[in-house]
């Protein structure tokens, strides 16, 4: 038998259950956005990273390029300034046999290759840097199949680098002029640097890299 001092037992009442509830509830929610927020943030450097490294690949590439650059030819190197929506899309063009200069090591004769940006095939409001192959010799230009745009003598084969890219800027260091220029057409001569800088979007601040021309150096009185 119960003494009438004894305390009744208690339990929780609707209310307190409610705000107990609510309590982790909102620890819950605040746990959410602040993991979701670190992964966000993870997520956009791991792309932002992504991009950059895509984009130094692009100079890295270049610079192997220039440094091949056949000593003994005039015109290897020109270099058209363009622009798209007023970025530059410039074209930097030299001239390569079958291998890294057109990324493929089956293709025979003698080619010239331009990069540059221009509209995606079947999305022109989105652009992408990348190598636009032409014949030269008359044994590549028998390799109709690897040709697939353009039409008749304008043919051409085209391999994207990187997508998207919203602008590439070329310039070239004649040390004649002590100046840098913005084209290239000495056919007799080659700039002794070379500078590129690329905007992978157009808000973004460009990633710039100025690249040594080996043989423009040799070419020097």
């Amino acid at each position: 038998m119960k003494s009438a001092d004894a305390p009744t037992p208690r339990g929780f009442t609707l209310l307190e259950v409610m705000i107990a509830t609510l309590i982790i509830s909102l620890l819950a929610f605040t746990l959410f956005r602040f993991v979701s927020a670190n992964l966000q943030a993870m997520h956009a450097t791991t792309e932002l990273q992504d991009e950059r490294e895509t984009v130094q690949a692009v100079v890295r590439f270049v610079e192997a390029q220039l440094a091949d650059l056949p000593r003994r030819q005039n015109g290897v190197i020109l270099g058209n300034p363009l622009k798209i929506h007023d970025l530059p899309s410039d074209e930097l063009i030299w001239r390569t046999h079958a291998g890294q200069g057109v990324l493929t090591a089956a293709a025979p004769g003698e080619y010239r290759v331009t990069m540059t940006v221009q509209p995606v095939e079947g999305a022109a409001s989105e652009y992408e840097l990348g190598l636009r192959r032409e014949p030269v010799t008359d044994e590549a230009r028998g390799d109709l199949a690897f040709f697939a745009r353009g039409s008749g003598a304008s043919k051409y084969n085209w391999i994207s680098l990187v997508r998207p890219m919203a602008g590439f800027e070329v310039r070239y260091w004649d040390p004649r002029l002590n100046a840098w220029l913005d084209r290239w057409t000495d056919q007799a001569a080659r700039p002794l640097l070379v500078r590129v800088r690329l905007w992978k979007n157009v808000d973004d601040t460009p990633i710039e890299a100025v690249l040594s021309v080996p043989s423009g150096r040799m070419a020097q009185p």
